[in-house]
């Protein structure tokens, strides 16, 4: 086994044939894991950043990775980051499950470039994450302490048994609810020739039209209570104009639209990897808030996740009460932080172009 440096674009570029099959065997299978997802976020946010990827070679071929760069030193830290980080939910070390001795080598090849990073802030690692343990060897290195922090709860619900059994269980108030807006709005606005009945389209690719919607809708949603979107911030919303029509384009995008004529009134956006289906981005019509549609798009991108055969909805990170509506189970995400940039316990931290989550807890490994 092997180690080797990645820090250029076009070397990153030519592991695309080997990235996702490693993603698929290992414990950080998730749709921010991916290829896709990670090489246009560099491509985006690479100004002024070291990149710091690390490919573990065995038999000459890649086997495990080490998505990292390190920050520029003049307008942030240089400390070590994932890829992606800040609109990623999910991050970690990309090796196959039960090779710890891949992880072992990405660590200690982590440690000898040493030179090149001051400490760490490594957000969105899952709590069961393999990688854990060896992590640690990071936390003392150069006098540099660093701590494990809870940063979010992630809800998330198996996809068990038909959509019709799991429905009916959601009790008949929620369902009461989300029949009668519907109907309402159908109601007010199905006169003859009129053509604004409420209709759901479910889209699996996108373009710059859909996306131009898309910030229109959370624009309009901010001028009314200042709500947040990465599809009005920059350059996120350049990284999202190309890495969402490349998703769609390899099946890992989901969205499903609440159109009223050619008026798009509500959205749920969701990636689609392996199986499981990832709510990452919804919006509504302000004005529209008595009818419940972000609720009612919700539902529809349920139901066709059971009908399609999917194993699981993913909420990602986010404590969102209504999240909590279709679900009680959650995964929990944690950082591992040099203590100079740790959130002190209970403060509230502001993620790039994705809201606010709480800092639960922080916590001292042994």
């Amino acid at each position: 086994m092997e180690t080797r440096l990645i820090e250029d674009v076009a070397a990153f570029a030519q592991l695309e044939p080997f990235w996702n099959p490693i993603v698929v065997q290992s414990s950080s299978n998730t749709c921010h894991s991916t290829f896709e997802w990670l090489f246009t976020w560099w491509r985006y946010f690479s100004a002024d950043r070291h990149l710091l990827l690390l490919v573990a070679y065995e038999h000459g071929m890649p086997a495990g990775l080490a998505p990292l760069y390190v920050g520029n030193g003049a307008t942030e830290s240089r400390d070590l980051h994932f890829l992606g980080q800040g609109l990623s939910d999910y991050a970690d070390f990309i090796v196959p499950r039960d090779r710890l001795d891949i992880m072992e080598e990405l660590v200690a090849t982590v440690l000898a470039y040493r030179q090149l990073w001051n400490g760490v802030d490594l957000e969105e690692i899952p709590s069961e994450s393999p990688s854990r343990g060896l992590l640690d060897r990071l936390r003392q290195v150069g006098g540099t302490p660093a701590v494990w922090q809870t940063t979010v709860r992630c809800p998330y619900l198996p996809i068990e048994g038909s959509w019709e059994a799991f429905y009916a269980a959601m009790g008949k108030g929620f369902r009461h609810e989300v029949r009668n807006k519907s109907n309402r709005w159908n109601k007010l606005n199905s006169c003859p020739g009129k053509g604004q009945e409420l209709c759901y389209v479910d889209r699996r690719e996108v373009d710059g039209v859909f996306v131009n919607e898309v910030v229109a809708l959370s624009d309009k949603r901010r001028s009314v209570d200042g709500h947040r979107s990465p599809f009005l911030n920059h350059p996120d919303q350049e990284f999202l104009r190309e890495v969402l029509p490349l998703m769609g384009r390899r099946n890992q995008l989901r969205v499903t639209e609440v159109r009223s004529g050619n008026a798009l009134l509500a959205f749920m956006l969701a990636y689609h990897w392996q199986g499981i289906v990832y709510t990452w981005n919804t919006q509504y019509d302000p004005a529209l808030t008595a009818y419940s549609l972000g609720r009612i798009a919700l539902v529809k991108l349920a139901e066709q996740s059971f009908r399609e055969g999917c194993r699981e909805l993913d909420f990602m990170r986010g404590e969102e009460p209504y999240k909590f509506e279709w679900t009680t189970l959650f995964r929990t995400n944690l950082a591992l932080r040099s203590e100079r940039t740790a959130q002190p316990t209970g403060d509230v931290q502001t993620l790039p172009g994705r809201g606010t989550v709480q800092v639960v807890e922080g916590e001292r490994s042994t």
